[in-house]
């Protein structure tokens, strides 16, 4: 298990090749890649098995996602916050620090999650009312919407446990605990779900069970990696409020930015018709997945960064910061060439509506290619977010989403053509690249700061 952390007796001041430094970082990413999958694949099961339920079952969860994003954004800022916080425990060589961390971590989740449960729990009718839930899924809606948020208070257990460990360098153990987590849910679902005959009503049960389970697998995941010793006390971690306010915060708001940026393009295609509607979300869905390593490989830089900060070896900031970079620029080279050649064939293979498909693969003809650039963008701004410097990676979130949003209407009143849109997203995408040179320019900052405090290495 030793292997999967970085050795804590390397000299801070020797600064390793660029190659070792992609290693290290790519050695971090490709579990967390495979982990990211795993939980994108098990949502698409689950919503295909609760579509084969019959009645309501499909359209009571198709209304609750948006609540329960609420809770996956919240979940998202403080496990984020807990990596950033035990990776730069594991620079401090400090592996005692990792559980009291957690502990303080939950404390928050408490508070703030069961505040939103209240919230949805005492909410519901009025939420069926705006959502004009009609009088024969009323009562389903109502129900189901209670107990996932009770359940969904539950399920930061796992997540925060795989945050702790891969901040600490144990990655593939936090992909063990995301597949046995997606493989019993799968599993629980299709037994209660079609082998019980309770439908809709299984969900609830089975995301408790993985909850509760995954959290007793990811306790025992942190003792088995010396992250939590028999009888340690866990005191209140006064930096915790700290990593929220600087790491959290600017993760969820950008969840939120991302989510009211979907609805918006939504609306800019809505005069075009259901098909170019359904043609573009299908097309969405396939960004997500292709995104997703860029998130990662971000997400890993900033874990090696972190730990680079928690020894007080600032000067190989900037040298890892390039790696990332260089290493997502290779990565995505290969991933926007595969998109755009295969862009009619992936888009077949998401849906099976010829006109929705015919829309998809136009819009990743058109923006596929910018793939090799987007993605290191994506790479930047989820390293400043990681390491202090949210604030500046929401600023370039807010111009770029709002950006697309207001030129894309724009231009699709012009040419009275989906194709505004599409072109005025491949263009941002290319323009984005000034992000990679405000990380960069942050990194240097972190450095001369550390320098001028007398921290740096």
């Amino acid at each position: 298990m030793a292997d999967d952390q970085t050795s804590a007796a390397e000299p801070v001041a020797v600064r390793p090749p660029p190659a070792r430094r992609s290693l290290r970082i790519g050695r971090l990413a490709v579990p967390m890649v495979l982990g990211e999958i795993v939980g994108y694949l098990t949502m698409l099961i689950l919503v295909a098995m609760v579509g084969r339920m019959g009645g309501n079952a499909l359209y009571v969860r198709s209304l609750f996602l948006p609540l329960g994003m609420v809770f996956s954004a919240i979940n998202a800022a403080l496990a984020v916050s807990t990596q950033v916080a035990c990776s730069m425990s594991k620079g401090k060589n400090a592996p005692e620090d990792v559980f009291p961390l957690t502990v303080s971590m939950t404390k928050v989740w408490v508070v703030v999650g069961t505040t939103l449960t209240l919230l949805l729990s005492f909410g519901a009718p009025a939420f069926a009312s705006f959502f004009d839930v009609s009088d024969a899924a009323y009562d389903e809606f109502v129900w189901f919407l209670r107990w996932m948020s009770v359940v969904s208070l539950l399920g930061f257990g796992p997540a925060l446990c795989a945050s702790a460990l891969r901040g600490f360098g144990f990655a593939r153990q936090g992909l063990v605990l995301t597949l046995v987590s997606s493989f019993v849910e799968i599993g629980l679902v299709a037994w209660l779900g079609f082998g019980t005959g309770l439908g809709m009503h299984s969900l609830p049960i089975a995301a408790a069970f993985c909850a509760v389970a995954g959290t007793a697998a990811g306790l025992w995941l942190l003792r088995r990696a010396g992250l939590w010793r028999r009888g340690q006390r866990a005191p209140w971690q006064p930096a915790t409020l700290g990593h929220v306010r600087s790491v959290g915060l600017p993760v969820g708001a950008t969840l939120g930015i991302i989510s009211l940026y979907s609805l918006a393009l939504v609306w800019v295609l809505g005069p075009f018709g259901e098909a170019t509607v359904a043609g573009f979300s299908t097309a969405s869905s396939v960004q997500s997945l292709i995104i997703m390593p860029a998130l990662v490989l971000g997400s890993a830089t900033a874990i090696v960064v972190n730990q680079q900060r928690g020894a007080g070896s600032y000067t190989s900031l900037v040298p890892t910061y390039r790696s990332g970079i260089l290493l997502s620029f290779a990565v995505f080279a290969v991933i926007a060439v595969v998109t755009f050649l295969g862009r009619d064939q992936i888009a077949q293979v998401m849906t099976g509506d010829a006109d929705a498909a015919a829309v998809a693969a136009r819009y990743l003809g058109i923006v596929g290619l910018t793939y090799a650039v987007e993605g290191p963008v994506l790479v930047a701004l989820t390293l400043l977010e990681h390491v202090g410097g949210g604030g500046r990676a929401v600023v370039l979130n807010v111009v770029y989403f709002g950006g697309n949003v207001v030129v894309g209407r724009w231009a699709v009143a012009a040419v009275d053509s989906p194709d505004g849109l599409y072109w005025t997203v491949a263009v941002s995408n290319l323009v984005s690249a000034v992000a990679l040179v405000a990380a960069a320019a942050y990194m240097r900052r972190l450095v001369a700061d550390a320098r001028a405090s007398g921290a740096g290495g």
